[in-house]
């Protein structure tokens, strides 16, 4: 198995030039599209990816270990390469449960989402699409390996 290390460098040094060149020649896209793809696909390759479901061991007295606090949980309900390293099913999971972990938050300390809607729709997806990507890289490097 591929540690950690090798996952960010073959997605920051191939497979983020390849989604990048892959938007900007076959989509109509902007540059905010494609920084919106390139910051969501940097995101999930270093915090996002499917090794979530092995947050709980990771030291939590950390940046690290902070910035998965919201997946410990996760790591406990999920085993390892089990449903988070399905490509599109492992990233809705985990996008999934980041959204119903903020929106607990968010209920416990009385916050509401009174503009949810509002959101730029065209830059969402580029970023939905930027993670999907970073986890199909992830999976098919676990597979090569393995």
């Amino acid at each position: 198995m591929p540690s950690y290390r090798t996952h960010v460098s073959v997605n920051l040094f191939l497979g983020l030039p390849l989604g990048v060149a892959a938007l900007k020649y076959t989509v109509q896209s902007t540059p905010m599209d494609i920084g919106s793809f390139a910051a969501a696909f940097i995101y999930g390759t270093l915090f996002l990816h499917p090794d979530l479901d092995l947050a709980r061991n990771i030291r939590l007295l950390s940046l690290k270990g902070l910035l998965t606090l919201p997946f410990r949980p996760y790591s406990y309900l999920f085993r390892h390469r089990g449903i988070s390293h399905i490509p599109v099913v492992g990233t809705l999971t985990r996008l999934l449960w980041l959204l119903g972990f903020f929106y607990l938050m968010a209920y416990c300390l009385d916050w509401a989402f009174p503009h949810l809607m509002d959101w730029n729709h065209p830059y969402l997806w580029f970023a939905i699409g930027g993670i999907a990507l970073a986890d199909l890289f992830h999976v098919m490097l676990d597979q090569v390996k393995s």
